[in-house]
């Protein structure tokens, strides 16, 4: 079936068209262009946007809520098919079409951060017939653990794997600047007690001497697997160059404007938070994303811990005069489609793509109408058009 949508303010890669229409034939975008030279095909259902923003679906590497709906407290967990349905609503209503849930591959130390979690999670991404958005795979090793980087090896070659990073959550770098700051936050959000948290600090220092090792181990699979790869928490020139050294091209989260820009610099794809440039801080208190947006050392967004962030930011960013509309949609479409190599496929109203879209009205809020993937209305309200 054919699919014309008419009246809309359309968001493309690099310009925007007012009173626009965007043909769906299958499962892509087979026209786009502005009224009134729509094309008339018989048996065509036409749909009125109202004037609406028409945008591509939200490409999200990175967010951990998953983790959250399967253990929404230390010692509680909630049955993993219920999770990803729930979690499937919540991304659509966010107006996210592709989403690479954040697992990780660690000790068990952080609860369901350990290969029998993310293998379990795999297997109900496989049976997830009913899900609306596309479910993907961001593996994070953390080579401070023991285990993380043979797990990858456990999973590197499903499908549902499409994304690596290497983490390095040791105390006293990173993230995690002290001793002090690693305890606050796994005592919040394990509740371990403090000889707990004593005695992982102890095995993280005991296991610091082999983390080149592990690295060079997890490029390697990746590189195999033909896999791209993100660092995490990078905080100095120093670590940038030599991610750039291996080969690496993305970046997530640096913690300090110097790592960004030399992340930035050298061609890497650098990636901040949603919910950071909302705040206009980084929850942790590293660098705020608003700042190195204004200087221009940020490629992408992520949702990190809160999907429903994803289009409020890039507005926000307009609103502030930080980019211009076009830009701002491509930090959450475009560019985390060309940081894992998809750009062929989606984060673009390109014709030939897939037809993963995104309708927003400004309440004045921007806030989701209609959401449609692979040509699948999977989300339809019935707000008025404004």
């Amino acid at each position: 079936m054919s699919i014309l949508l008419t009246n809309a303010t359309i968001v493309l890669r690099d310009a925007v068209i007012t009173n626009g229409w965007l043909l769906i034939e299958a499962d892509l975008i087979a026209g786009v262009g502005a009224m009134p030279h729509a094309p008339s095909i018989h048996g065509t259902t036409v749909r009125d946007l109202g004037g609406a923003l028409l945008m591509p679906g939200v490409i999200d590497l990175h967010c951990d809520t998953i983790e959250k709906m399967v253990q929404p407290r230390p010692g509680v967990e909630i049955d993993g098919a219920v999770a990803l349905h729930i979690t499937d609503r919540l991304l659509v209503n966010s107006g996210v079409t592709c989403e690479f849930h954040s697992l990780s591959l660690d000790d068990a130390e952080f609860g369901v951060r350990n290969e029998d979690f993310i293998q379990n999670f795999i297997n109900e991404i496989n049976r997830a017939d009913h899900a609306s958005v596309r479910h993907y795979v961001h593996a994070r090793v953390e080579i401070s653990s023991a285990r993380g980087a043979y797990a990858l090896s456990q999973i590197i070659d499903q499908p549902a794997v499409k994304l690596v990073s290497i983490m390095d959550h040791s105390p006293g770098q990173g993230q995690y600047v002290t001793d002090e700051s690693f305890r606050y936050y796994v005592a919040k959000t394990t509740g371990r007690t403090d000889s707990e948290i004593d005695e992982i600090i102890r095995t993280k220092a005991q296991l610091k001497a082999g983390i080149p090792e592990r690295i060079d181990y997890v490029v390697q699979l990746c590189r195999n697997a033909h896999i791209p790869i993100a660092t995490h928490d990078d905080d100095t020139i120093e670590k940038i160059n030599a991610w750039v050294e291996m080969g690496i091209g993305i970046s997530e989260f640096p913690t300090t404007m110097e790592a960004a820009a030399a992340a930035h610099h050298h061609g890497m794809l650098v990636g901040m938070g949603a919910p950071n440039v909302l705040r206009g801080r980084s929850s942790g208190g590293n660098l705020s994303a608003n700042d190195a947006i204004r200087a221009g050392h940020v490629d992408w967004l992520c949702a990190d811990y809160y999907p429903a962030a994803m289009i409020p930011a890039a507005f926000a960013l307009v609103d502030q005069g930080l980019l211009d509309l076009s830009s701002a949609i491509a930090l959450i479409t475009a560019n985390p489609a060309q940081a894992i190599g998809m750009e062929h496929q989606i984060g673009q109203i390109a014709v030939g793509l897939s037809a993963d879209l995104v309708v927003v009205a400004r309440t004045p809020q921007p806030i989701v109408r209609d959401v449609y993937v692979g040509g699948v209305q999977v989300l339809a309200t019935q707000a008025a058009p404004r």
